[in-house]
């Protein structure tokens, strides 16, 4: 249905917003895949956009359900041999192919044994410090497949020198560019951000270029976890929302304000979560960038679900913001057991967000987009807070997402503020621990570089006394 269409007839009260909060269903998840080749090439290839929000939504294309429970976020059709390593990466040889766009001083792949990457294959790969000095050989074996898509593969490998798992994540290599995914991952090391530990490149019989991360493997994912208490009809306990929510807020204030780069596709399934400590993991940097002021960005970006409205509107100079956007849809969405806006479309996404924030004002949209003119939405008014969640909730949670789902990106709360919120304030408590007795993860361990854009009043709520010891 046409988005003016449908935005009538909730205004006209033959559509309504019904028993948000009540309904313990959860909506199949369609997330979308965003392939986006020029934009995860490289700065050279222009980036288009479009105006208006109908035709913004017509490229659109859903994917099935089943690409949402994958780890490391790559879409997998459904298929009976999941598990079996698919033909097209069969006959695979590992070479040492370094032109003259990659720097690989620091880890190079040098050696493999038998036929490419199916069950079985033994990877040797020479890994050294950035100095290229202290190389050290590391073997991994190929075990499962963990997760498929148009754009790649992730397998599950075990480090054989040390027995420790690792994820394996093969793209496809454009010769002509530097793969931005690999250039921002050499640069994180957080604990909350999944760690690059190698890489290295192979081929195809027909001259096909493929990029491997060999990455720290994490076994479950938000969404995962999520699905599983939403299936028995029960909530995410509390305690694992606090935990999940404030380390995505770390993360992206190490992203935001250390790194300078945007993830772009924030989703429960690119949340890895440790299923003993519950330290959470920030994964695939597929579409992540450093965002130049005045270079324009494609707005076709974020899973739809998690996209936030001036990437709808049409917005080519949005800021980290849409981050955070993403982050309020997140924890909405393990609050409620269900994701907070799902739209079936593009445009019935800015529909689902309409029925919840109300229509935006003429400043609203200017902010989020002063190029976008054709305003002619018809006035929804908002839906209270207090009626899309249940009340037993935790006021400072619906409080944190108000703060967190605002359509001016500049009045959206900042990740570093975000984590001194009074919802984490039972994080920050001395007895603070897992159900189980076990110690929380580390959630209080700021590097000076993270803090570096917070008052003294601002780290004296962010660090407990008992942290500073």
């Amino acid at each position: 249905m046409n988005v003016m269409r449908r935005i009538k007839s909730i205004a006209s009260g033959r559509s309504s917003v019904s028993d948000l909060g009540g309904d313990s269903t959860v909506k199949t998840v369609k997330a979308e895949q965003e392939g986006d080749q020029g934009d995860s090439a490289d700065s050279h290839t222009t980036e288009t956009f479009t105006s208006s929000v109908d035709q913004h939504i017509d490229y659109a294309a859903p994917e099935s359900s089943a690409s949402t429970s994958n780890v490391y976020s790559i879409a997998r059709p459904e298929q009976p041999d999941y598990d079996q390593l698919p033909h097209r990466m069969r006959g695979m040889e590992i070479t040492d192919n370094k032109s003259e766009n990659h720097d690989d001083r620091d880890i190079e792949a040098t050696v493999v044994s038998g036929h490419g990457t199916d069950t079985g294959q033994t990877i040797v790969t020479l890994m050294g410090d950035p100095n290229g000095e202290q190389k050290q050989t590391m073997s991994y074996m190929a075990e499962r497949v963990v997760g498929t898509g148009s754009f790649g593969v992730v397998y599950q490998a075990k480090c054989l020198e040390n027995g420790e798992a690792v994820a394996i994540k093969k793209v496809l290599q454009d010769r002509r560019y530097k793969n931005r995914e690999l250039q921002i991952m050499r640069l994180l090391r957080h604990p909350n951000v999944v760690q690059l530990l190698s890489y290295f490149y192979s081929t195809t019989q027909i001259d096909e270029v493929y990029l491997n991360l060999v990455l720290e493997y994490v076994s479950k994912t938000v969404h995962r976890i999520s699905t599983h208490y939403s299936r028995q009809n029960q909530r995410v306990p509390i305690l694992y929302v606090q935990l999940y929510a404030y380390q995505i807020c770390r993360a992206l204030n190490y992203m935001h304000n250390v790194v300078g780069v945007c993830h772009r596709d924030i989703k429960p399934q690119n949340l890895l979560v440790d299923p003993h400590t519950h330290q959470l993991k920030l994964c695939d940097f597929g579409s992540a960038k450093k965002l130049i002021p005045g270079e324009p960005n494609i707005s076709y970006i974020c899973s739809r679900y998690y996209r936030a409205p001036e990437l709808i509107f049409g917005a080519t100079e949005y800021t980290t913001a849409i981050d955070m956007w993403s982050a309020g849809c997140v924890l909405a969405e393990l609050l409620l057991g269900r994701p907070l806006f799902p739209g079936e479309s593009g445009a019935d996404q800015l529909v689902e967000i309409i029925k919840i924030l109300g229509t935006p004002t003429r400043e609203e949209v200017k902010c989020m987009n002063p190029n976008y003119t054709e305003f002619r939405l018809p006035q929804i008014k908002a839906h209270p807070w207090h009626k899309v969640f249940n009340k037993r909730l935790p006021a400072d949670a619906v409080d944190l997402i108000s703060r967190m789902l605002q359509y001016s990106p500049n009045l959206r709360c900042n990740p570093l503020e975000a984590c001194a919120h009074p919802f984490f304030d039972e994080l920050r408590k001395s007895e603070a621990c897992l159900p189980n007795g076990h110690p929380l993860p580390p959630l209080f361990d700021f590097t000076p570089q993270e803090l570096t854009a917070a008052s003294p009043e601002l780290c004296e709520r962010l660090i407990p006394v008992h942290a500073k010891k």
